[in-house]
């Protein structure tokens, strides 16, 4: 069994307090929230590494963990790594599951589903639904369902059941949700159907009513709740009232032990997985109306942060249960920090995306940004750093992310650390990232790692640049420059890639125009260095936040704004759901989009733009040669805002390699001095580098 808890929770009396639902007991309030990980095999069986994520939430001091949606027909399956509970086949590898999560004490649920007229795959298998139509975010159409179809869907649910009990399951629980078949058929839009199973509100819940009860004969007492999608969140769909009809229709089948919210859809799939942009508050009232609804125990959804929230979500009676998915992806160890007084000490999810959903979006393992460790804790795992056989002295320079990194793993190996940060204040570029709209909580991953170096009496230098010199009177064994990165532009202030072009290692963007004055980068604006006024031409060349973020805090300071991209769209590496809200922000703040456009000049007041696909050019072998052309002037340009990607501040762990006072000291470096890259990547090589330290 898991080590106990020893103090109460005394500042969360109620997400400590016990419940029951149906039969089975729980020891807190917390609840593991059903989220595809992609670590099932490709051919829809468990996996070690499933076993291992799920045992470390358990672990963690989770209540209850809810699995994520299991298959239950051939037909059902989102993505091939989707668990195929209907296959008996499942069973030894399920049970592996359940028993990791019995041995630390929580108990545990599985979802099941039938994917019906959503996938992940492209080109999707044949989509089942109860009338033939495309779900509008997917060009691909579906199959309306015959009635055998039907009567497999309903033995599938069954089947499956069964299977998650004879794996030792605690209960079962079904996806009346933001994806899948039994929502399309309760909902009037994508149920136009004539029969039995459509055109009254009764038919259109039949399909889910005889779910029920096929279930219910299988698991006989063991506990049955439903998720529940209670608004859509489109134009075209079911708002919260008929949401709330559902809810109010399946607690009347007496099967029901309790309800799981859940809102949005394919089509609004920021409302399905909200990331930053999405208020933390803003599913309260869904929260609050389903429990007001129902006498059944209601698990509450939706980006409950911070941690504090959930106290007062069960306070104030809108929940009975507080449900986290990513919280416990970046986090596992939340509910025992938690129970122990020390909320100053747990990871936050920064509802960022990238590392959870853009993943398994992409059939890849579940990570998370700033947890190295989620879906990989057999190989990669903070509770597991071992201390090292001979304690060394370690020198960080740099106090960005991946230097905080590095000074808190090398610490926890037993190193002696000294990091040295030239700013007053640690961060790096997050504290920059920090200032765009809508993502103040991307800090979080900074004062995170300030609180464990805090924790673990890491000896931090602000204001102090590192030299050579400097370092080599505290005698390191290691040096790790994590120095950074910087605009790719000329002429810049503080330029840490001289001698790295001069040895041809880097190299200034051909951009005629680029070191003109009024020429900046989204660093100088976002640092409040220069505070560009008037018409400001932003060129988006890294396709992430960096100049798109930046375009939104400048509409916000009353610019007016245009972004050029030579790709297919603005921000075409954001996570899907957070690129759709910047585009809607960008629309209602009157920032203009101006994709697979090429800024090819610039000159004083006016920039030259090119289209990327253009007629020029195409006699013969021309026509393969992407050609820019159909030339036009952007006149009157008051600042231009170039991201045209970044640059290793590589000279400076040039210069510590290379320093004779060094001689026999290992130097390496880390993060973004390496190459420029999103926090995901510098995290992980952060932790992996002090890890063999």
């Amino acid at each position: 069994m898991a080590d106990a808890i020893a103090p109460t929770g005394a500042a969360f009396p109620r997400l400590f307090s016990p419940i029951d639902i149906g039969r089975v007991a729980l020891r807190n309030r917390t609840v593991f929230q059903p989220h595809f990980t992609a670590l099932g095999s490709l051919d829809g069986m468990p996996t070690d590494d499933l076993v291992a994520y799920h045992e470390e939430r358990a672990r963690g001091g989770v209540g209850l963990i809810v699995t994520e949606s299991h298959a239950v027909h051939p037909t059902g399956k989102m993505s091939r790594r989707f668990l195929n509970a209907y296959d008996p086949a499942t069973v030894p590898g399920l049970a592996k599951i359940s028993a990791a999560v019995h041995a630390q004490g929580a108990k545990i649920f599985g979802q099941l589903t039938h994917g019906g007229h959503t996938s992940l795959e492209r080109p999707p298998h044949v989509m089942w639904a109860p009338t033939q139509m495309p779900e509008p975010s997917s060009h691909f159409n579906t199959k309306a369902l015959d009635d055998e179809d039907i009567g497999a869907v309903i033995a599938g649910f069954a089947t499956s059941a069964g299977h998650l009990i004879d794996a030792g399951f605690d209960g079962v629980e079904i996806k009346i949700a933001h994806d899948g078949l039994l929502r399309s058929f309760a909902s009037p839009y994508f149920n136009r159907r004539a029969d039995r199973y459509g055109g009254s509100f009764e038919n259109r819940m039949r399909l889910s009513f005889e779910v029920i009860e096929a279930i219910k004969r299988v698991i006989g007492e063991a506990p049955l709740g439903v998720r529940l999608c209670v608004d859509e969140f489109t134009a075209f769909g079911y708002d919260i009232e008929y949401g709330l009809q559902m809810a109010r229709a399946l607690e009347a089948t007496g099967a029901i032990a309790y309800f799981n919210s859940d809102a949005g859809s394919f089509s609004s799939y920021w409302m399905e997985i909200p990331p930053a942009a999405v208020a933390p508050e803003a599913f309260d009232r869904i929260n609050r109306a389903l429990k007001q609804t129902t006498k059944l125990p209601v698990v509450a959804f939706g980006r409950i942060g911070p941690t504090r929230r959930a106290e007062a979500l069960l306070a104030a009676g809108d929940a009975d249960l507080i449900g986290w998915a990513r919280q416990l992806i970046a986090d596992p160890e939340t509910p025992n920090k938690l129970a122990r007084g020390r909320p100053d000490l747990v990871r936050p999810c920064i509802a960022c995306n990238d590392g959870c959903i853009h993943q398994v979006g992409q059939e890849k393992g579940v990570r998370c940004i700033h947890n190295p460790g989620a879906g990989r804790e057999l190989t990669v795992n903070e509770r597991l750093v071992a201390k090292a056989e001979t304690p060394r002295r370690v020198v960080v320079v740099g106090g960005g992310p991946a230097g905080l990194k590095v000074a808190e793993i090398a610490t926890r190996r037993g190193h002696q650390v000294t990091l040295f940060e030239r700013a007053r204040q640690l961060g790096g570029q997050v504290l920059l990232a920090a200032v765009q709209p809508e993502h103040a909580v991307v800090g979080e991953v900074v004062s995170y790692l300030e609180a464990q170096l805090a924790e673990l009496k890491v000896d931090v230098r602000r204001g102090a640049a590192a030299t050579p010199e400097t370092v080599a009177a505290l005698a390191p064994d290691d040096v790790i420059v994590a120095a950074g990165s910087e605009p790719n532009l000329p002429n810049r202030r503080d330029d840490g890639g001289v001698e790295a072009r001069r040895l041809g290692r880097q190299v200034l963007p051909e951009l005629e125009g680029v070191d003109l004055p009024f020429v900046v980068s989204p660093d100088e604006v976002l640092s409040g260095e220069v505070r560009p006024s008037g018409k400001v031409v932003v060129i988006d060349e890294t396709g992430h936040w960096e100049a798109a973020g930046t375009a939104e805090f400048l509409a916000d300071a009353g610019c007016s704004v245009e972004v050029f991209a030579s790709h297919g769209a603005i921000g075409a590496e954001l996570e899907g759901g957070a690129r759709t809200l910047f585009q809607r922000r960008a629309a209602i703040k009157g920032v203009k989009l101006t994709s697979n456009t090429l800024v090819s000049e610039i000159a004083e007041r006016r920039v030259r733009v090119s289209a990327v696909f253009s007629s020029g050019d195409d006699a013969g072998w021309g026509k393969y040669v992407l050609i820019p052309g159909d030339d036009r002037w952007i006149e009157d340009v008051d600042w231009v805002v170039a991201s045209l990607g970044r640059r290793s501040r590589e000279d400076v762990y040039l210069a510590f390699r290379a320093s004779p006072e060094l001689a026999g000291v290992r130097v390496q470096r880390v993060g973004d001095c390496v190459a420029p890259r999103l926090l995901q990547s510098v995290i992980l090589e952060a932790f992996t580098l002090a890890a063999a330290l």
